[in-house]
């Protein structure tokens, strides 16, 4: 993990942090990057539709609303026995939570909390020949565990003073995601392709084709 928050014009096309999960604030343009990889990661949707029940009808008819989409993820980190760079890490973690509050500017909010997230091929808006670009996220929950096991470290300079450092940190983040691509099907009949597993969307407004697994 990167001690502190740097800046840079655009860390997701810089190949030093091509393999780490990326952190950054739009507002501000800082950034952290976590360099311990990720525990877990969840990708949902949420599909809203009107229903109208009418005289007669057995099932209610169907208005299409609105589709979000919301991602969770936990991601480690590994202390550091060092007693400054454990520190530095500590000033990182605090900055993570300044990224979950709105950007300031003359005493008044100039900007709302939106994170751009990457990390790898998984975490992204597009893949982008599987470079992928970063996701855009308006964050609903942080968390970060300390965990129980932690040991008493000197500090730097110190014959009496201890730091408290846990075995492992535990950070999760729950955000939605805030749509900059186009993510709809339009009349472009290119069929997605799965491998063996092929599912063909039709352009036609009667149904789709599929075929999974051999599957007719």
């Amino acid at each position: 993990m990167t001690n502190g928050c740097p800046t840079s014009s655009n860390p997701f096309t810089d190949d030093t942090f091509a393999n780490d999960l990326i952190i950054q604030t739009v507002a501000s343009g800082k950034y952290l990057i976590f360099r311990d990889g990720i525990d877990s990661f969840d990708r949902s949707y949420s599909i809203s539709w009107d229903q109208v029940s009418v005289y007669g009808r057995q099932d209610a008819i169907q208005t299409y609303m609105s589709t979000g989409e919301t991602i969770s993820l936990s991601f480690p980190l590994k202390p550091s026995t060092i007693p400054d760079e454990f520190n530095r890490q500590l000033e990182a973690i605090l900055a993570l939570g300044k990224f979950a509050r709105p950007y300031y500017s003359g005493g008044l909010i100039k900007e709302s909390p939106i994170l751009k997230i990457r990390y790898r091929n998984l975490i992204v808006e597009e893949y982008n020949d599987s470079k992928g670009t970063p996701l855009w996220i308006a964050p609903t929950s942080i968390s970060v565990n300390y965990g129980d096991r932690a040991r008493d470290v000197l500090a730097a300079g110190s014959q009496t003073r201890k730091l408290i450092v846990p075995k492992r940190i535990s950070i999760s983040l729950s955000a939605a995601v805030i749509n900059v691509d186009k993510k709809y099907y339009d009349d472009d009949p290119t069929p997605i392709d799965l491998g063996e597993d092929t599912i063909i969307v039709s352009t036609q407004k009667e149904a789709a084709v599929a075929n999974i697994n051999g599957a007719k």
